[in-house]
């Protein structure tokens, strides 16, 4: 009784290890072509400032884990492709370079809190 009570407890550890260790979800479709988006338009500034920007633009890694967007605004959907129509400081408007269906996916990609993923 002894040995499969001691086997049971080792399943059940080892069980929660491998739980433990278990990659995130999959990106969706429709998040992975907002990571596309993100990387080839977004990530410039916004990851490497790799154009050398006086002003680094803020991180938005867990951008709708917060209440409020880095400029105080509410952290919506609607705000945050507000901000991409119109542009906010030195960020410019990418009204005329990306579709509604574009924004759509950057928007659903930044709800991942931009998990690191290699792309699909």
């Amino acid at each position: 009784m002894e040995t499969v009570r001691r086997l049971g407890c080792a399943v059940a550890l080892m069980t929660a290890g491998i739980m433990g260790c278990r990659s995130t979800q999959k990106l969706t479709d429709q998040q992975a072509e907002g990571q596309h988006l993100y990387n080839v338009g977004c990530a410039h500034c916004h990851e490497q400032n790799d154009l050398h920007l006086k002003k680094v633009p803020p991180s938005l890694h867990g951008l709708f884990n917060r209440s409020t967007l880095p400029d105080g605004e509410p952290a919506t959907d609607a705000e945050v492709e507000r901000v991409l129509m119109s542009g906010k400081g030195m960020m410019p408007s990418f009204a005329y370079q990306m579709s509604k269906q574009q924004m759509d996916a950057v928007v659903a990609y930044l709800h991942t809190g931009l998990r690191d993923q290699p792309e699909q």
